[in-house]
């Protein structure tokens, strides 16, 4: 008997079951929404839950008493200052002494810093390696910095709490770093302590967002042990080997990256939801989800008990491939075993091709590639393309991102819909199409494991199971089993990527949905596909029209605009210059000031577009260098002994060259810069910046080696806040335009000769 959404056509002890286009659809929406919510955080625990647990309830009230009244506290402020003695008094609430790590750091791009790193340390049974828990405990000066990393310093306290309920076999570090925004100096400078040599594992906790379940995104190389005896003790993972390998790949940074630098194993952890907060008044705790606190308490919780527990002394060799499955247990294999297992899919594929037709060689159409998942991704691209021009993404995020995920998902889908009708009746039987899709999956899945191992598993372990299901198993099973486990791997990857990433996530979104729909056999009857594709294609237009509706930004997630008044030496005044995100000037504040399209103010810094209106001059004092002293080497080079100070007492202090000095030449504070050396900017003079924050007031000592008889640089100094004649024109700022990263900023400069 036919059912209703399927047709199975007997092949011997072999069945193999046709699918209906709307039945498909249907199931690829289920199998979305089972993926959505099996990666959503778990919900928080209250005060009463066990000691042994963690509770976001009781970190939550750890987190108020340090935030206090959710000022920024960005080094060598007063709030900097106030949560760092708020810290020791947490710390004293459980019984541990804070231990105040003072010092000067630099990282490798030039930029210094004054810093106080807070210490503690639990105690094991043994005396062995330590595990660190790291979290920093400043913010930018844009915001709050709740979430990040407030809520990271809450989370290991509440952890600690939890920890001290039973023994342990290693001691427990914490850290809490200082100017991890400033460049991650914090971890700079305890990677050169006497403690750094104790460790033996680290995990750090980061958030780039208010939101969201939390993610382990990173481990260090040879990560194998670290999966298997910590990464699989988290109760709710959302984890894989994709996203430590994307991660490794892009610009960013976190305190990991010192420490992975310095060869210490370790794992990260972060929660990326509602990102357009991230660094704006708008991480706050209203902001913070107590469900994403919850979860990454739990994940925390989990690795560092994991690790407490384990012989540390030896971190043996070797990668993993892994990946959490719905979010219930992790599953894991060695790097090297990837091949092997792709190579074991196209055998059971091909093994159960062969059981069918007898015939071992796969027929050419079995080896054509998939145009349903290319077409779907292409359809994906069109909409989201059509929606940026029609203006729905003026800035790098998505305030409401639903509209424009079901937009793309639903042309994606209703192109590939189109694609495997045809692809269906082209090809054949549903036999036939089984033996296509596999043998191809198959076949790429076997390039990435030889290719890119760590993201492999999406393909290969599908393919397993098809190839398993079709040799071993009859009826409808065979079909959905790994349409099911294709889209529990790769869709909550994708569906949360446009909150991630923006609007550049979107494209994923179509090629994630295409892909798993492209596992099922489609039924090849003629008009099958008409109608889900025509309802699909209106939703399309329902939901780009939403998506070009809804709000671009809110008060609660805001386009970032910071202002700087910048002003130079000798010049007849100064400039107020903002960048809005969106490259737009909102009416307000074009009426405000007499504003002009320009680029970049400041001669050091990467051109960008920018609007300049004029102010009068400051009246403040110009930062100051003096030559402490200058001698010639016998290379023919100059030595000069520098003071950079700033008589109006800005946090930060700057000199920016327009050459690059010779390797081994600087010292800042007495601290050698090691190569290579300095931020440097995209201009074409090629100019680097030494950037010294929280500088004391006598100024702070630079000395250099240069190449040259006469270099040409700037002396800067900057200070948080705009002066009395800017703010008419930042109060001109609507709600839905904030200041971002560095907030608003009071920049004085002067050319010199070095």
């Amino acid at each position: 008997m036919e059912s209703a959404c399927c047709r199975t056509l007997g092949l011997g002890d072999l069945t193999l079951t046709s699918v209906r286009p709307a039945i498909a659809v249907l199931a690829l929406a289920a199998v979305a929404s089972l993926a959505v919510w099996r990666s959503a955080p778990p919900r928080p625990r209250g005060a009463d839950a066990p000691r042994a647990e963690f509770s976001a309830a009781r970190a939550e009230e750890v987190l108020r008493r340090l935030v206090g009244e959710e000022a920024p506290r960005p080094l060598g402020s007063a709030e900097h200052q106030r949560f760092q003695e708020r810290l020791a008094a947490e710390l004293s609430r459980l019984s541990l002494a804070a231990d105040l790590e003072q010092g000067v750091a630099c990282s490798p791009d030039g930029s210094c810093a004054q810093l106080t790193n807070v210490v503690a340390e639990l105690p094991g049974t043994l005396a062995g390696p330590a595990v660190l828990l790291s979290a920093h405990y400043d913010s930018v000066a844009a915001g709050p910095g709740v979430s990040d990393d407030a809520a990271g310093v809450a989370c290991a306290l509440e952890v600690v709490r939890a920890l001290q309920s039973s023994p342990r076999r290693n001691p427990v570090l914490l850290l809490f770093d200082d100017g991890e925004e400033a460049g991650l100096l914090g971890a700079e400078l305890f990677m050169g302590s006497e403690r750094a040599r104790t460790v033996g594992a680290v995990v750090n906790l980061e958030a780039r967002g208010t939101s969201g379940a939390s993610f382990l995104f990173e481990t260090s190389h040879d990560n194998a042990w670290l999966v298997r005896r910590a990464v699989s003790r988290m109760p709710r993972p959302v984890t894989s080997s994709v996203l430590s390998f994307v991660y490794d790949r892009l610009p960013n940074d976190t305190d990991l990256t010192v420490f992975k630098r310095a060869g210490l194993p370790g794992l990260n952890l972060a929660f990326i939801g509602s990102a357009a907060r991230y660094h704006t008044p708008q991480d706050s705790l209203a902001n913070l989800s107590r469900a994403s606190l919850q979860h990454h308490g739990d994940n925390a919780l989990a690795l560092v008990r994991a690790l407490a527990n384990e012989d540390l002394s030896e971190a043996p060799a070797g990668e993993a491939v892994f990946f959490d499955l719905a979010g219930l247990a992790v599953l894991r294999w060695p790097k090297q075993l990837t091949p092997v297992l792709a190579l074991l899919a196209l055998a059971l594929v091909r093994g159960a091709a062969v059981r069918r037709s007898r015939q071992f060689v796969p027929r050419g159409k079995a080896l054509l590639p998939f145009l349903a998942p290319l077409l779907g991704a292409l359809a994906g691209v069109l909409v989201w393309q059509v929606l940026r021009l029609a203006g729905a993404f003026p800035v790098g995020f998505i305030t409401h991102p639903l509209p424009a995920i079901l937009a793309v998902a639903a042309a994606a889908v209703a192109a590939a819909l189109v694609v495997l009708g045809v692809e269906a009746r082209w090809t054949g039987s549903p036999a036939q199409v089984w033996e296509r899709i596999w043998t191809s999956s198959a076949l790429i899945g076997l390039a990435l494991a030889v290719t890119v191992p760590e993201v492999s598993f999406l393909i290969v372990v599908p393919t397993l199971a098809a190839g398993l299901c079709r040799l071993v198993l009859a009826g409808p099973i065979s079909a959905w089993v790994p349409f099911t486990l294709l889209g529990l791997l790769i869709l909550p990857l994708a569906l949360g990527m446009p909150e991630a990433l923006g609007p550049v996530g979107l494209p994923i979104v179509a090629v994630a949905l295409g892909l798993t729909l492209a596992s099922l056999p489609l039924r090849p009857e003629p008009g099958a596909t008409r109608r889900p594709v025509a309802l699909l294609a209106g939703l399309c237009l329902v939901a780009s029209a939403a998506a070009l509706l809804v709000p671009r930004t809110t008060p609660d997630e805001p386009e970032h605009g910071s202002m700087s008044a910048v002003e130079e030496w000798g010049a007849a005044g100064a400039a107020l210059v903002i960048r809005p995100e969106s490259d737009r000037l909102p009416a307000g504040v074009a009426q405000a000031a007499r504003f002009e399209r320009r680029t970049s103010a400041l001669p050091w810094a990467r051109p960008a577009p920018a609007f300049e209106a004029p102010l009068p001059p400051l009246g403040l004092p110009y930062p100051t260098l003096d030559v402490l002293g200058e001698e010639a080497g016998s290379d023919g080079r100059r030595r000069l002994t520098l003071r950079l100070s700033s008589p109006r007492g800005a946090a930060e202090i700057g000199l920016a060259l327009a050459e690059t000095v010779g390797a081994g030449s600087i010292r800042v504070q007495g601290q050698p810069l090691a190569p290579p050396y300095l931020r440097r900017g995209s201009s074409s003079s090629g100019i680097s910046l030494i950037s010294f924050e929280a500088a004391p007031p006598e100024g702070v000592v630079v000395e250099l080696t240069l190449r040259a008889n006469r270099l040409d640089a700037f002396i800067l100094d900057r200070s948080p806040g705009l002066p009395e004649s800017a703010q008419a024109i930042a109060a001109s700022r609507p709600a839905n335009l904030s200041p971002a990263n560095g907030g608003d900023a009071t920049v004085l400069y002067r050319r010199i000769t070095l």
